[in-house]
This record gives C-alpha cells, sequence and structure tokens, in this order.
C-alpha cells in the first residue's frame, strides 16, 4: 500500500507524483475535513507503521548499521 498525495483542481482529483498503475488498480479517495484531520490520520498512519518498520528492521544482517 502507498500514500500519494493529491489535490483537487476544481474539476477532477491530480495526483502530485506520477504513479504507475496497471488499469483497473483500486484506489481509494480519502477526503479530510480540515487540514488538522489531514496531519493527524497522516500521524496515525504512521504510527500504525511502527510495529512492521521495527520486525523489518530488527534482525541481525543489518546489525552492522546499529554500529554507525
Amino acid at each position: 500500500m502507498r500514500h500519494i498525495s493529491a489535490h483537487y483542481d476544481g474539476e477532477k482529483v491530480v495526483l502530485d507524483e506520477p504513479v504507475s498503475l496497471s488499469a483497473n488498480t483500486p484506489v481509494e479517495v480519502v477526503i479530510p475535513d480540515s487540514q488538522e484531520d489531514l496531519m493527524a490520520l497522516k500521524t496515525d498512519v504512521s504510527h500504525a507503521s511502527l510495529p512492521s518498520l521495527a520486525r523489518i528492521w530488527n534482525n541481525s544482517r543489518d546489525a552492522e548499521y546499529d554500529k554507525l
């Protein structure tokens, strides 16, 4: 899953960066009610990903990086 920033140009939703998607790829658009809601959503998503990131980076093969 990826998070891609976008904006509404008055007619359509425009992605803020190029993305390569196959035809009929499902996407979901979340429209925050305010800038504060957007920041809270981003914070919540970041916090939710911490356990999986810890599992990925906490392994013996990456132990050399711990010494840096």
